[in-house]
């Protein structure tokens, strides 16, 4: 399920647009017209936590678990592959053993997005996807965006981390409801008791933003840790497009008018040679 709060640009609506003739996804006009005024009248994240209301009903007892991501982030599972059966085991573990109704985890910022490339590393870009020229994340979480802290003890957990989380939604005797977004959160005791916060090497999202980096001039103060997305992953994604002819047209056009670009919700700036890391 996808709902759009008047943020995806053509480009995206294209691509969903193709996933929704597969009948791999259900797109949802969750935008201000089209509710009107119900999902933005408070706050972008007021339509967030509708939308995560909603999503949690309609899959109730049609899956065992919900996974509640953006539009912006990778969510993945264990590598090689990224497969979610370990996360979910862990999940369905936590619940038998000590009644947790979900699973939170990390979401890493892919800080590498805001580095423009010089001519000799998009030249080694030619024949990879857009995911593969970013390879680096923030080596720490930076706070407050990321983090809380407080008298200098640091937490990463749920809102205050900006943690993401899969839900059960299988089991009828738990209330359908979301948890929290990145800028509405539940008690924190309550948290503590029923979510279970996923190790990294069995499930986690990169996020492609970072502007609290950005407008606070702090991009050249960061340290960043190598994390290239799996070749294995990169495989599925590369094939995926070159088989589905109306995918790899849209590709090619957006990878195209990217250069020196990315992304294109993202401007790169000029960095300093530490974060031009060896792309050849």
């Amino acid at each position: 399920h996808i709902y759009n709060v008047n943020l995806h640009a053509p480009s995206v609506q294209q691509v969903l647009e193709v996933y929704r003739r597969q009948k791999f996804i259900t797109r949802h006009d969750w935008s201000d017209n089209a509710s009107k005024g119900y999902t933005t009248h408070v706050t972008y994240e007021h339509a967030k936590w509708a939308a995560q209301t909603d999503c949690a009903i309609r899959n109730r007892r049609i899956y065992d678990y919900a996974l509640f991501s953006d539009i912006d982030e990778v969510a993945f599972g264990a590598l090689p592959d990224g497969k979610l059966g370990p996360a979910l085991d862990v999940c369905e573990k936590a619940k038998k053993n000590g009644g947790k109704v979900a699973c939170s985890f990390n979401s890493n910022t892919v800080t590498s997005i805001y580095t423009k490339l010089n001519d000799e590393e998009e030249a080694s870009m030619e024949n990879k996807l857009l995911l593969e020229r970013y390879t680096h994340v923030e080596a720490d979480p930076h706070c407050p965006a990321n983090c809380k802290c407080d008298g200098g003890n640091c937490t990463r957990k749920f809102h205050n981390g900006r943690q993401k989380y899969i839900a059960n939604v299988g089991d009828i005797y738990i209330p359908p409801r979301p948890m929290w977004t990145h800028a509405l959160s539940r008690d924190y005791d309550e948290m503590e008791k029923v979510m279970e916060v996923l190790p990294d090497e069995v499930m986690h999202v990169r996020h492609y933003q970072g502007h609290w980096y950005l407008n606070k001039n702090l991009l050249d103060t960061i340290d960043e840790l190598e994390r290239p997305l799996s070749p294995t992953i990169m495989n599925v994604v590369r094939k995926n497009i070159q088989t589905t002819p109306d995918l790899n047209a849209i590709y090619t056009t957006a990878k195209r008018s990217s250069v020196s670009q990315g992304i294109e919700w993202i401007n790169p700036v000029d960095r300093p040679p530490k974060y031009h890391h060896d792309l050849l």
